[in-house]
């Protein structure tokens, strides 16, 4: 039985990957550290508000405090789905929370690791990231910028993998949680692209089971030579992995 951190809970990603997690047998307990408390309701779920009276810097700063009751808890991964699009805040902002934040949190969650068993890492990334920052949008650039730092950290201590979903299509649920116009936008694009170009989307449920399987040590095996585990490969997890859950 595995311990998982989750962060970005409530976003499209995220809130499907609490829900593999909640429903994944081999997960006995999900630390949801937010700004908001998670829509899944589950015994499983430990939440950490971010920022709050104890934790007051938000993700800006991951105490030691916090660390250390982690740690005493036997956290063993972090599926990190915290992250914004790069139109609904300004360049500092999206860099901040995109970049920033990822590494923060990433330093400090390596002490949670031994040489023995390392803490696994898994950075939600995104189709089009490139680690030399050739990339047109600013997207592509600060994602790949992270996914490289990310990589000169990698110790005795911490591993990690960079994910790279293609457009991730929401579960019903969570598309009802959108706006209008944003959710039926995101259902046009599963409608349109699942049966012309299946390769380049992902559902967010199926993006959930790869994350959490990732999160158990399943599936490293098939990182490239970036640590990237691409779209295409996710999709295959996914249905590797599917009849381990009650979804």
């Amino acid at each position: 039985m595995s311990k998982v951190i989750i962060t970005g809970a409530t976003g499209n990603a995220g809130s499907a990957v609490l829900s593999a997690a909640v429903a994944s047998p081999g997960i006995s307990q999900i630390a949801v550290i937010a700004r908001r408390p998670p829509f899944e309701e589950s015994p499983k779920i430990k939440y950490i508000r971010f920022p709050s009276a104890e934790h007051p810097r938000g993700f800006e700063e991951i105490s030691p405090s916090l660390v250390d009751e982690l740690k005493k808890d036997g956290y063993e991964s972090c599926i990190w789905a915290l992250g914004i699009s790069q139109t609904q805040v300004n360049k500092e902002d999206y860099i901040k929370i995109t970049h920033d934040y990822t590494i923060t949190a990433a330093k400090a969650f390596s002490n949670l690791g031994t040489s023995e068993k390392p803490f696994k890492f898994i950075y939600m990334s995104g189709e089009g990231a490139r680690q030399d920052e050739k990339g047109y949008a600013i997207f592509s650039k600060i994602k790949g910028r992270t996914e490289k730092e990310l990589d000169e950290m990698k110790s005795d201590q911490l591993d990690v993998v960079y994910i790279r979903p293609g457009g991730i299509i929401p579960t019903p649920e969570h598309r009802q949680r959108m706006n209008w116009w944003m959710g039926q936008g995101f259902r046009l694009m599963g409608a349109i692209l699942e049966p012309v170009w299946p390769s380049g989307v992902i559902s967010s449920s199926n993006l959930g089971i790869a994350c959490v399987g990732l999160a158990q040590g399943k599936g490293w095996e098939k990182r490239d030579a970036e640590g990237v585990i691409a779209n295409p490969a996710l999709r295959q997890m996914a249905q590797d992995w599917a009849g381990d859950y009650t979804m």
